[in-house]
């Protein structure tokens, strides 16, 4: 089986602790609607996806990606048709837009593909639970982003919870 470092069951600790701290709403810490749970769902998924991917061995990057990427975009498109289907409202105003529709298909195939093939990549130089708690920064580089190009405020609760998720991703590294 794979050894999972006790630095990494520390970051897994930081990191929960971090979410727990970033979940805190006006009625209370862990106060997880139906869309919460789904996204926790979501991020269970992804999680396994990693470790599954990690235990493929030799496997084409571009191959992969290509196939997530189709069966993805297939998914997202018969849910989008239902949903709009049963809509009284329509869910993209823009849909009719050639320039929308250009902006998607780039932010898809560009940063989209392209980050998750450099990802694979990299995976295939360190074990999965890093890679896991590595890729959890996300939000965290999205908050700074937005603070710095948006002048978006950052939340107390927003601060300490990417500071132990920030912290959970150098101790997995370690």
């Amino acid at each position: 089986g794979y050894s999972v470092r006790w630095t990494v069951w520390v970051a897994c600790f930081s990191a929960m602790i971090g979410v727990v701290i970033l979940s805190n709403t006006k009625d209370g810490y862990l106060n997880f609607s139906a869309g919460d749970l789904l996204v926790l769902a979501g991020a269970m998924s992804w999680s396994a996806y990693i470790f599954r991917l990690s235990q493929c061995g030799s496997y084409n990057e571009v191959d992969l990606q290509f196939w997530k990427t189709v069966i993805l975009a297939s998914l997202y498109t018969v849910w989008f048709l239902i949903s709009q289907w049963h809509s009284e409202v329509s869910l993209w105003a823009g849909y009719g837009n050639v320039v929308a529709w250009l902006l998607l298909f780039y932010s898809a195939l560009g940063p989209g593909a392209i980050g998750d093939v450099l990802q694979q990549k990299a995976q295939a130089s360190i074990a999965a639970a890093e890679a896991n708690v590595i890729l959890a920064t996300e939000p965290i580089f999205t908050s700074i982003l937005g603070f710095v190009l948006l002048a978006e405020a950052v939340t107390l609760n927003e601060f300490m919870g990417g500071s132990f998720i920030i912290a959970a991703a150098v101790l997995a590294t370690r």
